[in-house]
């Protein structure tokens, strides 16, 4: 896959010239500017909410957020996760669009390919650019984040008919401590000004109180973001921060007809008394070391007590080496119980009931690395033939699940490394199902899934 042309195309800037100035001295100067204008003070948030209208109405608005970023190194660029409505194009889902980069007269933003290929399989996600090419929501975002932060890799997400929650629980897999969430909304519209500001009010209060619900009522054209915005903040317990509110009466419209922006901050809740939450490798490893001593191992309900999210369904697969040769692997293809307990029992599972492997002793996993790859929810995957099937499958982002008459195996996204061509990929599979080398080519029924690896 690496060495193939990337023949995605690079996303043309839709309303520069008319949103906000098209050359780039000019934009430059205005974001500056408006940066210049904004309050400093606050820290800098792990999400935020701001507006996209028109820089000279919304654009002091949305630059009391991004005051708040700072640079980023070029080495290590920050990872934005952009939520968008999309105004012009009816849109079931979300898309994460096909382009390798998005361009504004600053210069182009780079997409994070990695995460968007692994969403773009999953359920009510597709690579749709209809929605993208003049969305205005997404766009007006991207001047001011090339002039704070610098260097970032954009995952571009634009919704249509979606729950918030659902759409939370798409990016709640791929989002990490360090990367930046944004929710992009305008609030009520084409009210008088008081009416403006006293249905205004209700969406502040949603934010203030990370109320999903609450957000949900209003008339906000990117509730569904915002809504998937606090879900998180819920589930992660962060507090949010109002930066400005305003509307277009206050900046430069009339105050017959407005529309009202915000911009929020949010932060995790007493992040600099709370202690980091464990890595999942790390309890996986604390998990072993105790029970192969002989000692009463980790409790499911301790870890929930210090990351709430693992209380949630999940599935993973916990991957042990020895100098980077596999020394045990066992896993869940499917969520039936919450992640913690999945935890637990598949890295016991790995060390001591792995068949292929004699048990590792407690001397032994010290020398030892851990692996855990969570898994998202496995998708059928159609296909024609086995030449179709070769040409769809994507190596390193398919994870793969092969089954036919009673036989079933699965190959980890992460086999791609060492049989990164798809006809021996399927070969070795069909072998590990117990079947035919070439009962790829007879329609098994394949489905596929991505995965969150995270290594010590």
């Amino acid at each position: 896959m690496g060495d193939r042309m990337d023949t995605r195309s690079v996303r043309q800037p839709a309303v520069a010239g008319s949103f906000y100035p098209g050359d780039p001295v000019a934009l430059r100067a205005m974001v500056r500017q408006l940066l210049d204008q904004a309050p400093a003070g606050h820290p800098p948030p792990c999400a935020l909410v701001a507006p996209h209208a028109g820089y000279i109405y919304s654009g002091y608005t949305a630059a009391c957020a991004y005051r708040t970023l700072p640079m980023a190194p070029a080495d290590r660029p920050l990872r934005v996760f952009l939520l968008s409505p999309s105004h012009r194009v009816p849109l079931e889902g979300v898309s994460v669009g096909n382009y390798r980069a998005y361009r504004t007269p600053l210069g182009d933003v780079a997409i994070d390919q990695e995460v968007v290929d692994r969403l773009a399989v999953l359920p009510d996600v597709s690579r749709d650019t209809a929605s993208h090419q003049q969305e205005h929501a997404l766009e007006v975002h991207l001047p001011f984040l090339q002039e704070t932060v610098g260097s970032f890799k954009l995952v571009p997400l634009v919704f249509g008919r979606i729950s918030g929650g659902h759409l939370a629980d798409l990016i709640s897999p791929f989002w990490q401590p360090g990367d930046l969430l944004v929710a992009s909304t305008d609030l009520s519209h084409f009210h008088p000004y008081d009416e403006a500001r006293r249905l205004d009010h209700h969406c502040l209060a949603a934010m203030a109180a990370i109320n999903p619900l609450a957000m949900s009522k209003t008339e906000a054209c990117g509730n569904i973001g915002v809504c998937a915005l606090l879900e998180m903040a819920r589930r992660r317990q962060w507090r949010s921060v109002l930066a400005d509110y305003r509307n277009s009466g206050d900046t430069a419209g009339d105050k017959d007809r407005v529309v009202g922006y915000a911009s929020y901050l949010f932060y995790p809740r007493d992040a600099a008394a709370r202690p980091a939450a464990p890595s999942l490798p790390a309890v996986a490893r604390s998990h072993l070391a105790r029970v192969l001593r002989g000692e009463s191992g980790l409790q499911a309900e301790s870890l929930v007590d210090q990351v709430a999210e693992w209380a949630n369904p999940g599935a993973c697969f916990v991957t042990l080496t020895k100098q980077g040769q596999l020394r045990g692997c066992i896993g869940s293809l499917q969520a039936h119980r919450p992640l913690a307990v999945d935890l637990l029992e598949n890295s016991l599972s790995a060390a001591i009931r792995d068949p292929r492997f004699p048990p590792v002793t407690a001397e032994e996993l010290a020398g030892l690395q851990v692996e855990v790859s969570v898994l998202t929810p496995a998708q059928p995957f159609p296909y024609t033939d086995g030449e179709d099937l070769l040409r769809r499958l994507q190596p390193g982002v398919h994870g793969v699940i092969l089954s036919k008459g009673g036989h079933r195996s699965t190959f980890l996204p992460q086999v791609w490394e060492q049989l990164p061509d798809p006809q021996i990929f399927l070969q070795q599979l069909c072998l590990k199902a117990g079947l035919g080398r070439d009962c790829w080519r007879e329609k098994p029924d394949i489905a596929v899934y991505t995965v969150q690896k995270i290594v010590e």
